[in-house]
């Protein structure tokens, strides 16, 4: 097999695992850990780091060094904590994300793969999630795991195929059925959002929709077409999530709860008490070890001794992290945990961020993906442990991954015209 169809056949397997992963991400079990290996193993196998090197540039180096920093944080931590080894399974998965990015940079990634990946998810989950609530008359529903992950995961691929919807309507090519696609799963996915009762999910759709108005907002007030469609898509979300007992019945119970613990340390039978009684715990570990935490093995003996000391109800033992990443990670790796989280956080968010002002709309729109996506996912951190659970610590690391490649792929396909443009004038002179 020659060498460039080769390359091109890694190409179609890329792109394949690529839609798999978003296409099933949510409503399909272990896939969400087989597609990620796989591409991992094709990175080992693929590895030349002469072409690795010759690929890559000090910016997609920073991203390389974020991942596998957090990574070598956690290393450190098990070490001087003498905690199992197995403690760093999820951090570990961090570093592997690093290694697959050595081999995306090297191999070009249609964004088409990503947009039907995830359109297919949304309409998926859609589906899935109507059927639920109409037919099982399920108050919340969920998937292969719980309600959180499969409410945020649904708002993530909502976000991708968004993305879509809005390289599609730049496109000059533009083909109104894959834009009439995106947008079904994009609709699918809020729809599943919405009747997962995921609060951290409603809580994060407000900050999306702030950067991509930000982002767009010279675009929105010049086109008063765009301008309606934006207005009506915020009026039939807000229009269904204010017609859904579901929703509201959650709201009202969550300010209930939060007043019950405030005023009467009211912990049991309530999500929201739990939550609270689980971050004040956090906080005591957190204050009585600053630096690198109680640790991971340690974790329940601590929490134990907390409750016969009386600071904090025994209801909270039953759970193996703090319901917010934030507090989870000061709690057992103190700052030093806690600053390779938020450094995960902003490094990326830094990288995309530089990219929302670029003139090439392709790159534009999955910088925005990039800015929103981070920050949606620091909005779930704050209710949900999402770094506990393998699908959370997937979901997070491959998304700004795919986003990236593009971003880097459609700036080197920008230089080589704007080259060849420089070529062509100095020919003719």
């Amino acid at each position: 097999m020659s060498k460039l169809s080769f390359r091109s056949l890694l190409e179609w397997i890329i792109a394949l695992s690529v839609l798999l992963y978003l296409g099933s991400m949510v409503l399909v079990p272990d896939l969400y850990n087989v597609v990620p290996a796989l591409l991992l193993l094709m990175s080992l196998v693929g590895f030349r780091y002469r072409k690795v090197v010759d690929a890559m540039e000090y910016k997609d180096w920073r991203l390389f060094s974020v991942f596998a920093g957090y990574f070598a944080c956690f290393v450190v931590l098990v070490l001087l904590h003498g905690d199992d080894a197995s403690s760093l399974d999820r951090p570990s998965r961090f570093l592997a994300a690093a290694i697959i990015l050595t081999l995306l940079l090297r191999i070009r990634l249609a964004p088409v793969a990503m947009f039907a990946g995830a359109a297919i998810g949304g309409i998926g989950a859609g589906v899935f999630a109507g059927y639920q609530a109409l037919v099982d008359g399920a108050s919340r529903v969920t998937s292969f795991d719980n309600s959180i992950y499969f409410g945020n995961g649904a708002l993530v691929l909502a976000l991708v195929a968004f993305c879509g919807v809005v390289c599609g309507v730049h496109q000059r090519s533009w083909k109104p059925a894959w834009t009439l696609l995106y947008s079904a799963g994009f609709a699918g996915a809020m729809l599943a959002l919405l009747l997962s009762g995921t609060r951290g999910g409603w809580l994060a759709v407000p900050v999306a929709s702030m950067v991509f108005v930000w982002a767009y907002r010279r675009y929105i007030l010049g086109h008063p077409g765009v301008l309606a469609a934006s207005l009506g898509v915020l009026v039939v979300f807000g229009g269904t999530a204010l017609s859904l007992d579901a929703v509201s019945q959650r709201v009202d119970v969550a300010v209930e709860q939060a007043s019950d613990y405030f005023e009467g340390g009211e912990v049991k039978g309530s999500s929201v008490g739990l939550r609270l009684e689980m971050w004040h715990a956090g906080w005591l570990m957190y204050s009585g070890h600053p630096v690198l935490g109680v640790g991971d093995d340690n974790f329940d003996r601590e929490l134990q001794a907390l409750v016969d000391e009386g600071q904090v109800d025994e209801s909270i033992l039953t759970f193996r992290h703090l319901h917010n990443q934030f507090v989870d990670h000061a709690a057992k790796g103190g700052s030093v945990a806690l600053l390779a989280l938020l450094v995960v956080f902003l490094g990326p968010l830094v990288l995309f961020w530089c990219y929302m002002s670029s003139d090439n709309p392709l790159i534009k729109a999955h910088a925005v993906l990039g800015v929103t996506f981070v920050l949606t996912f620091m909005v779930f951190c704050l209710t949900q442990g999402m770094f506990s659970r393998n699908i959370g610590v997937m979901m997070y690391v491959i998304v700004p991954l795919l986003a990236w490649t593009v971003i880097r792929q459609a700036e080197a396909e920008s230089q080589q015209v704007y080259r060849e443009s420089e070529a062509k004038m100095v020919a003719r002179t």
